[in-house]
């Protein structure tokens, strides 16, 4: 059971919230009503409520020195902020063999199968050749798609 100093604090505590926008308020508030709950003390409302604000706001702050908030019209507009994921150039290429005609549908199947990590020995025996003969194969398709790619993509 709350003590009535914490209850008071709560409801000054929702008031003041009901009267803030501002993000970086409303989440210091929210911090704020946790710890009160937490504490349920018997202090004075006004000394609880400083003291619940004055915690959150120092955790909040650590937060923002932690990870900084970048304004949108400081990033370029192609690019997002963050790290660039090194797949996007294999999931670029996986539709682009989706949609070429320039392979055959032996070659797109072979090169898919290769994206996905597969190993062209394990290859040539679901396909009953010698590795010597799959690899054969594999280089055809690749050089067919490197000049597919450069005559379809690299233009663009």
């Amino acid at each position: 059971m709350l003590t009535e100093q914490a209850q008071h604090a709560l409801k000054l505590l929702y008031r003041r919230a009901d009267k803030t926008g501002d993000a970086f308020d409303l989440d210091r508030i929210d911090r704020a009503l946790d710890e009160v709950i937490r504490l349920n003390s018997n202090a004075p409302a006004a000394f609880q409520i400083r003291s619940a604000l004055a915690h959150a706001g120092a955790v909040l702050r650590e937060r923002r020195a932690l990870a900084p908030a970048i304004p949108l019209d400081e990033t370029d507009s192609y690019r997002e902020p963050g790290a660039l994921d090194e797949h996007f150039a294999v999931t670029d290429i996986r539709a682009w063999l989706d949609t070429t005609k320039a392979l055959t549908a032996s070659q797109r199947s072979l090169l898919q199968q290769l994206s996905t990590d597969r190993d062209p020995s394990d290859l040539a025996v679901e396909r009953g050749l010698s590795v010597a003969r799959m690899r054969e194969q594999v280089s055809r398709a690749r050089r067919r798609a490197r000049i597919a790619y450069a005559a379809e993509v690299v233009p663009a």
